[in-house]
């Protein structure tokens, strides 16, 4: 019985073997392991400034830029904090985001298999065949893609070159190093990124991109112009007219403009500009910042009923669609961003006032000052008679600072001050008994109070708490000592 045991002693032996043999020739099929078609010290993604993609015949080029011309951008600028251009074949700013996705999927492409073509066959995935470059479409390449960093301190500077062929099956394709004999099998999501996405897909949509602090804003439609610059306190409209600026407006308008994209690009370098009404454009605004000047072109609307207009950004040759609601944001009205407050003159800057009611030569004059405890009034009556001193309401005279100072007007007009329906003036002093504002008050047939500052601008209020006549001021007359 002691043979039986060791035949089946021997037997239990032999199958072991085998299984073993067997999983070993698995273990072989497998193939080499994965690794990345670019090493990872072959080059810096965080230096890399300058990418080409040469596909369809045709060459586009992103450089990386910095905002500040003294400032080296490849020592200092990470591809993260950049600012991206494309620069061929045409001139536009680049979304930094597609730009660093790119660059990302050219150094984690993985090979699953490298190819010998001196071996004569290669695995495709359909089953074998000749391995040739021309059969993976490396031979011319599909597309080509450069990567090169910016120079070093001595002035080197490192580039890749990978060369894309065909697509294959299983989410599989052909690619390889630029002077490599052989070619990779690698995964298709480098060719999906730089084969079937739309170069113009990797420009920046912004119709003002990257701007800075606002120094002016100028809209121009025919003969009609709007300009807004920035002053040391605030903004001040220069055109039509000339008066103060809304700052809360103002600043609408400008995150507006910082926010404002076009909808998609219709054609690069257009022969006749003229067919889509930019060359002469039917309106432009202009932009200045300390970087510089930006200045859109909005054209002929897009088609018979629609409301979207074409348009260009000067300095690019690339007409984009401009959406009806992104227009109506950017476009300045003086009417909106006039600021509806009568004065800038602070309540708390005001040392005295002189009211007058009535014209000059026949009107009742009250005269207030500022005192510790209150206003001191002074009362001369019509035709210039015997001054009155007294006091009046200081609560009164806070209500009508507040009218003058503080109470933003429910419209505007620009338009000449209706002296036939004026019915008085309030002239604002500083401490040191010097001007700071005239406000002239009207009053129209229809109840609404207008005030004007000599801006030319009329703020019409339908109803306003404004005393000024001796009685709405309670003005009292000094008792005899």
């Amino acid at each position: 019985m002691k043979w039986i045991r060791s035949l089946v002693a021997l037997a239990i032996a032999g199958t072991c073997a085998v299984a073993a043999s067997r999983l070993a020739d698995t273990a072989i099929s497998l193939g080499p392991t994965r690794r990345l078609l670019i090493a990872a010290d072959e080059i810096d993604p965080e230096r890399v400034n300058r990418i080409e993609l040469a596909r369809d015949g045709k060459r586009f080029v992103f450089e990386r830029v910095s905002a500040d011309p003294s400032e080296d951008s490849a020592a200092e600028t990470s591809s993260s904090q950049a600012t991206w251009r494309q620069i061929e074949p045409v001139t536009h700013a680049a979304d930094a985001w597609a730009v660093r996705q790119f660059i990302s999927r050219v150094l984690k492409a993985e090979s699953v298999r490298h190819v010998d073509v001196a071996s004569g066959e290669a695995s495709t995935g359909v089953g074998t065949m000749h391995a040739t470059l021309e059969a993976a479409g490396l031979s011319p390449a599909v597309a080509t893609v450069t990567l090169r960093e910016a120079p070093s301190s001595d002035g080197a500077r490192r580039e890749v070159v990978v060369e894309l062929g065909r697509r294959s099956l299983a989410g599989r394709a052909f690619a390889r190093r630029a002077g490599d004999p052989g070619y990779d099998v690698v995964e298709s999501a480098l060719h999906e990124f730089a084969l079937e996405r739309d170069v113009r897909d990797f420009r920046r949509r912004e119709l003002f991109p990257d701007l800075g602090e606002v120094q002016r804003v100028m809209f121009e439609s025919g003969s009609n112009r709007t300009e807004i610059v920035r002053e040391k306190n605030g903004y001040r409209i220069v055109a039509p007219i000339q008066t103060r600026a809304d700052r809360q407006q103002v600043e609408e308008l400008l995150d507006a403009l910082r926010r404002a994209r076009s909808a998609g690009f219709i054609v690069d370098e257009p022969r006749e500009p003229s067919v889509y009404g930019i060359d002469p454009p039917a309106a432009r605004i202009e932009v200045e910042t300390s970087a510089g000047k930006q200045a859109l072109r909005i054209g002929d609307a897009v088609s018979i009923g629609a409301q979207d207009r074409f348009g260009l950004l000067e300095g690019t040759v690339s007409v984009v669609r401009l959406p009806a609601a992104e227009i109506a944001g950017i476009v300045p009205r003086a009417d909106r961003l006039i600021d509806a407050i009568a004065t800038s003159v602070r309540p708390r800057d005001v040392a005295s006032m002189e009211i007058l009611l009535g014209d000059a030569m026949h009107g009742e004059r009250l005269t207030l000052t500022r005192e510790v405890n209150g206003w001191s009034a002074t009362r001369t009556p019509v035709g210039g008679a015997e001054e009155l001193a007294g006091s009046v309401a200081t609560e009164a005279v806070d209500r009508l600072l507040t009218a003058l100072c503080e109470t933003r007007a429910g419209a505007v007009e620009i338009a000449l001050f209706p002296e036939d329906a004026r019915v008085g003036q309030v002239v604002l002093k500083g401490f040191a008994n010097e001007p700071l504002d005239t406000v002239r008050i009207a009053q129209r047939t229809d109840g609404k109070t207008i005030l004007e500052n000599g801006d030319g601008v009329l703020r019409v209020f339908g109803a306003i708490d404004l005393p000024i006549t001796p009685a709405e001021l309670e003005f009292k007359k000094k008792s005899a000592s």
